[in-house]
């Protein structure tokens, strides 16, 4: 069989769960879209070969997708379906191996080919295979080793085993693993062709918008998210990029081809643009020059850096420089209020003193302030948990405070730790809890008590004391008051439903000065 068409299928981002409390309640935790970047990048690259490909993305059914997925099949009768979601979204879909998708193709095409690319075939790559779920898997970047695949097996199934990152089956019913990765060079990246998308599909990403998150487009529902590089100069603990990369180093597009695809995407309507990328500049030089090359081309539109704007290349002169571009939002990876784990624990470059420079410059500048902290590291204490509380709370000029617990992803520094001291000996939970407001980890110095006040009180009390605060939040992220009081209602349910014997004070600071002892049982976070 000649592989001729394609079908690029994105899983939902999230996914309706009954035991989770949240998704009983509240209807935008539930649909919710981003832009599928690597499955257009990916269908893009297989149209340029010569294929007929589309993406289909199941996030856009509110029910009954595979449903859908059915209709599609049997309609487009691809020879070849291979899964790809974005290895940057952390959603409930994470560590999605395809099964359900898997076995909806083979029941409608038999004889179609099936391939995992993404997350699940990175961090356990072979066991889909191994487990008959797909015929193959790509770890690492999969956008091009897809077209090579296909390419091989159109050509010399012989040569199969040559690809980076493959697994598959050989004729002796043997698995067959590479050792390496699939990488990119980035410049060999197509432009993504939106077209591809599905086309009753395209308007559902202005609607199935993130409410309630901070990456919500505030000025207009009409945004896209656009990758300008891939990779990251550092290394921080509890992050997996650095793995989910195959250690490749930090790469990026040529700024010609950036403002390409920005001039694309406003010719198409698109009005609000936001920046998906590991690491979007890497010093204040190129911060200027990527302001630059927007005011040469006349381009001002509103826009934001999704995953956190790196806050050690920021001065105040390119932050005015991208604030007079249209960039509104800073989300601000301050992380800790403590220098000793900025440096010696995550591995930040930025220091406490710089951070709070930044959130001088950006509130005189008028940009919206929203502050990404992570609690729960190895090599944290108590009293570093209490400072880094503080900093949240005396700067009043962040609008919004995101307390995520840090949560064990395969390949971090921050697991590799956690295991090997004993701290978290269950491999089998990695990934389950991927929304970081659960603590997986116990140390000597913190429990998952502690945790859990400051991720539902603390947040609670920092960031919404105040109606004026209240309502700033509920602007940036598209959520009625209402919404807002529901949601806090859900958090408080979601922590007495792990702790449900818990009787102490509803404060971290207040618990941090008691004598009350840590409550020993782990939450049953499954």
């Amino acid at each position: 069989m000649t592989i001729k068409k394609i079908l690029v299928v994105v899983p939902p981002l999230v996914k309706r769960k009954s035991s989770d409390i949240a998704y009983k309640y509240l209807d935008f935790e539930t649909y919710r879209l981003i832009t599928p970047i690597d499955a257009v990048t990916m269908a893009s690259d297989l149209v340029q070969r010569g294929f007929e490909a589309i993406v289909f993305d199941l996030g856009t059914f509110r029910d009954n997708g595979i449903s859908g997925l059915t209709v599609k099949l049997k309609k487009f009768c691809p020879d070849f379906v291979v899964l790809s979601n974005s290895i940057l979204t952390f959603g409930s879909t994470f560590d999605v191996d395809g099964k359900e998708i898997f076995q909806t193709a083979r029941n409608v095409l038999p004889d179609c080919i099936t391939v995992l690319t993404g997350t699940h075939a990175t961090n356990y790559p072979g066991k889909a295979v191994k487990e008959k779920v797909c015929d193959y898997s790509i770890k690492g970047e999969p956008e091009l080793a897809v077209g090579d695949l296909i390419e091989c097996l159109n050509r010399d199934i012989n040569s199969i085993k040559s690809i980076r990152g493959i697994s598959f089956i050989n004729p002796k019913e043997e698995l067959v693993e590479s050792s390496d990765f699939s990488r990119i060079q980035i410049e060999d990246l197509p432009k993504p062709n939106y077209k591809l998308v599905d086309a009753s599909q395209r308007e559902k990403y202005f609607e199935f918008l993130e409410f309630g998150k901070i990456r919500f487009p505030e000025t207009s529902p009409k945004y896209r998210d656009i990758m300008t590089s891939r990779g990251c100069i550092i290394d921080c603990s509890f992050c997996s990029v650095k793995h989910l990369r195959g250690g490749q180093k930090y790469r990026r597009k040529n700024l010609d081809v950036v403002m390409a695809e920005i001039e694309d995407a406003l010719e198409e309507g698109i009005e609000e643009i936001h920046f998906f990328d590991d690491l979007f500049v890497e010093d204040d030089q190129q911060a200027l020059e990527f302001a630059e090359a927007l005011v040469k081309r006349k381009l001002k539109f509103p826009w934001f850096v999704a995953q956190g704007m790196p806050l050690w290349s920021m001065t105040l002169e390119a932050l005015k420089a991208l604030k007079e571009t249209g960039m509104y939002r800073l989300i601000a990876p301050f992380e800790s209020g403590s220098d000793r784990i900025l440096k010696s624990v995550v591995g930040k470059l930025a220091s406490v003193k710089h951070n709070l420079s930044v959130i001088r410059w950006a509130r005189e500048l008028n940009l919206e302030i929203i502050g990404l902290f992570v609690i729960g590291l190895p090599g944290e204490t108590r009293q570093d948990l209490l400072t880094t509380l503080e900093f949240a709370e005396s700067n009043s000029k962040i609008d919004y405070s995101v307390f995520s617990i840090a949560t064990p992803l395969v390949g971090t520094r921050m697991t590799k730790k956690a295991i090997k001291e004993g701290m978290y000996e269950d491999k089998g939970h990695l990934q389950k809890v991927i929304k970081r407001t659960v603590g997986l980890l116990k140390t000597a110095e913190f429990s998952e008590l502690d945790l859990g006040l400051i991720r539902t009180f603390e947040w609670d009390r920092i960031n919404f004391s105040t109606l004026s605060r209240r309502q700033k939040y509920c602007e940036m992220v598209g959520m009625s008051l209402e919404d807002l009081d529901l949601s806090r209602k859900t958090s408080k349910e979601k922590f007495y439903y792990y702790f449900p014997d818990y009787k102490g004070p509803l404060s971290f600071k207040e618990f941090f000065h008691s004598e009350e002892m840590v409550l020993e049982t782990a939450p049953n976070i499954i």
